[in-house]
């Protein structure tokens, strides 16, 4: 004879509590959710943060990579700076909603204000940048040599170029700019530019 469903199930429990004890563990359960959820909010937020930084890092270089381009341009335009209705922060922002590296040129080539407005913060950026270098450590003036001469000088020249002129290896370029770049970052972006260990 087989035994129906009803029959096969384990007897059910009980378990009485009080009201203060329902209220105790209702507390308890809200307290445990909360703190699960502001957790998960706080991983997002850093990975937000995180993504921002590494867009404004990928911006700085190729702001770096296209400076030349873009004085040359500055400088051959017809409009003067006497034209500008937008700030650095305005233009800087606007990048950091584009994610197409064609599209950020261009756009900052769109207007001569725009381009003349960006020559003019990237070149007193890495003014303030010489300076804070000068005032550190030898290192740091190497650091500030490379970029300067990977990006910014009239003569274009290779990491190979720099390295036998700083009598270094590539590697060691390649770390200084990195640095560099990092550091130029904050310059260009303001506090939100650091990355945060």
């Amino acid at each position: 004879m087989e035994k129906t469903e009803k029959q096969t199930q384990a007897p059910k429990e009980f378990v009485i509590l009080s009201k203060e004890e329902l209220a105790a563990m209702r507390k308890e359960a809200a307290e445990i959710g909360a703190k699960a959820a502001l957790e998960k909010l706080e991983e997002e937020k850093k990975k937000m943060h995180s993504k921002a930084v590494d867009r404004r890092l990928h911006n700085t270089k190729l702001l770096l990579r296209n400076y030349r381009m873009l004085k040359e341009n500055s400088e051959n335009s017809i409009f003067g700076r006497s034209q500008m209705k937008e700030s650095a922060a305005d233009i800087l922002c606007s990048m950091m909603n584009l994610y197409d590296d064609e599209v950020i040129v261009d756009a900052i080539k769109r207007s001569a204000s725009r381009t003349a407005i960006m020559v003019t913060h990237i070149e007193a950026m890495i003014g303030i940048y010489q300076t804070f270098c000068e005032k550190s450590s030898s290192l740091d003036v190497r650091r500030y040599e490379v970029i300067y001469d990977m990006y910014i000088s009239d003569e274009i020249m290779s990491a190979k170029d720099i390295a036998k002129k700083q009598n270094m290896s590539k590697e060691n370029v390649y770390s200084d700019l990195k640095i560099a770049i990092e550091r130029l970052s904050a310059l260009l972006f303001g506090v939100d530019g650091l990355k945060v260990q």
